[in-house]
């Protein structure tokens, strides 16, 4: 029986998607930051996420996405790979076209945009059913601030009882708890984010989808890691550290913030694809010098 607390302990990083000027996908780029994770300390990656800007996508860039980060990862890696569709039909398409590859886990975005019928028992049905017919282990994906979508706790116990959904993220920007609280030992809980990785892990978060670790890899790691050991004073001063970063960042700019940080650290990171803009000259001047007074503008060096 597989144990999904094992594979799943630690810090995913969503990975991001670099384009070309031209709004092609760089491949090389792609590559390049490859290789720097797979040294890293991270578990492993969500592919085709938020931060991957899964929407911005077609199919075919996603399937060569999937490839490149299988053929760079390090062995020991897992990956995740996320479906954020509308229909039953469209995810089970999606999860049988991809399916067969060296993935580890599904991560599903309910439905949201006819948002006010997304009712408990719709979701059960949808998550149900994509889990009846993957091969693989589906986590639920709770990201109000996305999809309008918040699951219930109630919904979610239901749905642990599914021997092939493992667990659910949590990106919502409180209440991971209730979670946590409501399923039984052997269903994954993960953050979704910096702000609230270190209590979660503490309150019993296996580990996190982490948006920082895209830049800063070992730093958030070693944040999940007091977190797991308990370490409350180094654990909050780092948390604390970290989470005021991430507004100035990603919760200030969002992917583009995100990109840039990764541009500013030595990967490459970009602009998103249009209608998103990349950020301007004095947005970045103003992310160097957060990250400079930060003492981490040269990598992750404390």
């Amino acid at each position: 029986m597989t144990n999904h607390k094992e594979n799943l302990d630690g810090i995913f990083l969503p990975i991001t998607t670099p384009f070309l000027k031209d709004e092609s996908i760089d491949w090389d780029g792609l590559k390049s930051n490859m290789d720097s994770y797979a040294k890293s300390k991270a578990k492993g990656f969500l592919a085709l996420g938020s931060n991957g800007e899964n929407k911005s996508l077609d199919e075919d860039e996603k399937v060569k996405i999937l490839e490149t980060v299988l053929q760079h990862k390090a062995p020991h890696q897992k990956v995740i790979v996320a479906c954020f569709v509308e229909t039953t039909r469209q995810a089970l398409r999606f999860i049988k076209k991809v399916e067969s590859m060296e993935i580890d886990y599904f991560n599903l975005l309910p439905p949201f945009y006819f948002r006010s019928r997304m009712t408990d028992e719709v979701l059960a049905g949808y998550f149900t059913e994509c889990a009846d017919g993957s091969l693989k282990p589906v986590l639920l994906y709770n990201a109000p601030k996305f999809s309008g979508v918040t699951l219930s706790p109630e919904l979610v116990t239901k749905l642990s009882e599914h021997e092939n959904i493992a667990g659910i993220k949590d990106s919502a920007s409180s209440g991971i708890e209730k979670f946590i609280e409501a399923v039984p030992d052997d269903f994954v809980v993960m953050a979704g984010s910096i702000n609230f990785l270190f209590p979660a892990v503490v309150s019993g978060a296996v580990g996190g989808v982490i948006s920082m670790a895209n830049y800063f890899p070992d730093l958030t790691q070693e944040l999940y890691v007091l977190g797991k050991d308990k370490n409350m004073e180094k654990g909050e001063k780092l948390h604390l550290r970290l989470s005021d970063l991430n507004k100035k960042i990603s919760g200030a700019y969002g992917v583009a913030g995100v990109k840039a940080t990764m541009d500013l650290v030595g990967l490459v990171g970009g602009v998103p694809r249009k209608p998103l803009l990349g950020l301007k000259e004095d947005q970045k001047e103003k992310l160097r010098k957060d990250l400079k007074e930060a003492g981490l503008l040269q990598g992750e060096n404390k």
